[in-house]
């Protein structure tokens, strides 16, 4: 059936009306190429610290740093208030992720911080609740992006990509002295366990992160609670297929 162009019109309008002022906004562009640049420092910056036999917890914070004010500076610009829900988001969920960090160095002995140096909460490097906020920030928004073209491919694209991401600052981490990881079943050396749970990790993190858009606080420390614990819960169950059942080989 043919539709008229004030039809259209009107319906494209509509469809613009039943979107969240937070993700039609003009701040939405500058969100996601804000994410986009943290991104592409982030695979850069690691990948020339490699060549830095200096880098310890410090070149870690330092890049957690920049992450923060291209995202927060972003924000301030623009007056983004979904960014500054992703941000108590992110932090939420990276505070509720230090259990799964303990869980991996005190449970599966397979993740050691002592090379990095530098002082620790719990068991993590005391920017790590940090870094795993920018992660958090960042599928949050390239997930919410990806599901708005199309709901269930955007998100197991967004799975796809923490499979992907994510691990490459796992395999760079051991050479510039952040991390390292022995003792299970890995690809160079990136756990097995480590690509399967960064999967539903993205996708979970995504999935969370629509609570944001128009959620009250309570909620959205309440899905950084749930984000937190999942990470946890996929780490564990990855953990389990590939290095204790033996769903991948040697």
């Amino acid at each position: 059936m043919r539709v008229s162009g004030s039809s259209s019109r009107f319906l494209n309008a509509k469809q613009s009306a039943d979107r969240p002022a937070a993700l039609t906004g003009e701040a939405e562009p500058a969100r996601l190429w804000a994410v986009l640049a943290t991104i592409t420092f982030n695979v850069i910056g690691v990948a020339l610290l490699t060549l830095a036999p200096w880098s310890n917890w410090r070149t870690g914070l330092a890049m957690n740093i920049v992450d923060q004010a291209i995202l927060l500076g972003v924000a301030l610009r623009f007056r983004d208030a979904l960014m500054a829900r992703l941000w108590i988001y992110g932090l939420v969920t990276g505070l509720v992720e230090l259990a799964a960090d303990a869980w991996l160095v005190d449970f599966t002995h397979t993740l050691n911080y002592s090379v990095g140096g530098g002082p620790l909460i719990w068991r993590s490097p005391a920017w790590m609740p940090f870094a795993w906020q920018i992660v958090t920030i960042q599928f949050s928004v390239l997930g919410m992006r990806l599901m708005r073209w199309r709901p269930l491919a955007g998100l197991a694209i967004t799975g796809l990509l923490g499979a992907v991401n994510i691990p490459y600052y796992e395999e760079m981490a051991r050479s510039i002295h952040w991390w390292q990881y022995s003792g299970c079943r890995m690809i160079s050396g990136t756990p097995y366990y480590i690509i399967l749970g960064e999967f539903g990790i993205a996708v979970g993190i995504a999935w969370l992160a629509q609570r944001t858009i128009q959620g009250s606080w309570p909620k959205i420390i309440g899905a950084g609670t749930i984000a937190g614990l999942m990470i946890f819960a996929c780490y564990a169950a990855a953990f389990f297929l590939t290095d204790r059942l033996g769903w991948a080989s040697r």
